[in-house]
């Protein structure tokens, strides 16, 4: 092949300025436009498989190579009729499996990739995600619809997973556990519905960098007290504030110094009572000497900028680490939040 008769520099150029269908169509023409391909550095923009991209609902494999780029979209499931008699045609060899693919353009700037083999979804991320060295970082899903549970949280590309998103409506302890077992580093975890069944306060959920949870009938004390994360956010809390205040007591007399950030929306009436917190921690308005107004949140965890903690109440643990408790009541109780600061540092600025 000509292009790969020009110096390694130019004709890596070249590649990386592709779009990832033509990237993948010309490892197809030999072994030789693979294995140099292989020897490029990509740089993998967005790589996740989700559930909510295409219809009938089933996982997709998503990749780009930068936001002006165009993606790929590969749906695990065969081609729908109108798509069999649309797009290009070619074929590809992989893992010595000979594969007939079409490709059809997205109405959003994407090209979609569909094989004529059942189930061959991972099949085909995987090579393509070894061909651009790339990682899979975002798992967006509703878990009830993977057929073969056992094969799918086998696959290696999911141990590099660092983002999780559960939209199944009901999930099962078991298949929450038997996922995140799988997964080496999880920094991002959000599940939206309800949990079946006891999960192990011991599991690497907890152990998340972030971790957000829409239904809380789930959650225990004992999940509480062991989140070993940065950011915590419930949204409609079932447990009461002895909890809560048990779980910032853990953290006052103890020596955690990752925590940030607990976030809490629509939070019962008695999260209101300011004078609870002020007797239980001793707990002063802002001082201006001591911090900053507004807290600037870790651009890693949150997209957040900052929170205005003016009226929050503060107290210090023995360590000398700062933190703010901060109520915001509403007319409309279920606006109600609650949140808890920790301050890790307390000035962005040199006095």
């Amino acid at each position: 092949m000509k292009l790969f008769s020009f110096p390694y520099l130019a004709y890596s150029r070249i590649i990386t300025s592709m779009n990832p269908i033509e990237v993948i169509c010309l490892s197809f023409c030999s072994k030789q436009s693979r294995e140099r391909i292989k020897q490029i550095h990509f740089h993998v923009y967005y790589a996740v498989i989700s559930t909510e991209i295409v219809e009938p609902k089933s996982p997709t494999l998503q990749l780009q190579f930068s936001p002006s780029s165009r993606y790929i979209l590969i749906p695990f499931q065969l081609a729908p009729r109108w798509a069999r008699c649309e797009g290009r045609r070619f074929t590809g060899i992989i893992d010595g499996v000979k594969h007939y693919f079409r490709s059809t353009d997205d109405e959003d700037d994407g090209t979609i990739l569909y094989s004529d083999i059942q189930k061959s979804g991972f099949q085909i991320s995987n090579y393509i995600l070894d061909l651009v060295q790339g990682k899979l970082e975002k798992l967006r899903m509703d878990l009830n619809l993977i057929d073969d549970w056992k094969g799918f949280i086998a696959e290696p590309c999911l141990k590099s997973l660092s983002r999780i998103e559960i939209l199944s409506k009901t999930v099962t302890s078991e298949k929450l556990s038997a996922l995140f077992n799988n997964i080496e580093n999880p920094r991002h975890v959000h599940t939206h519905y309800k949990v079946e069944g006891r999960v192990d306060p011991n599991s690497i959920i907890f152990r998340s960098d972030m971790l957000i949870i829409y239904e809380t009938n789930w959650i225990t004390r004992e999940h509480l007290l062991g989140f070993n994360g940065k950011y915590l956010c419930f949204i409609n809390p079932t447990f009461g504030i002895e909890s809560i205040i048990e779980f910032i007591k853990q953290w006052k007399n103890g020596n955690n110094t990752k925590f940030a950030i607990l976030k809490m929306a629509e939070v019962p009436q008695e999260f209101m009572d300011r004078g609870r917190f002020i007797s239980e921690f001793d707990a002063k308005p802002w001082d201006p000497t001591k911090r900053e107004k507004c807290y600037i949140y870790d651009k890693d965890i949150t997209q957040d900028i900052v929170a205005d903690l003016s009226e929050g109440l503060d107290f210090e643990r023995a360590d000398g680490l700062l933190a703010t408790i901060k109520i915001r009541p509403s007319r409309n109780v279920r606006h109600h939040r609650f949140q808890f600061f920790v301050w890790h540092k307390r000035f962005t600025t040199s006095e």
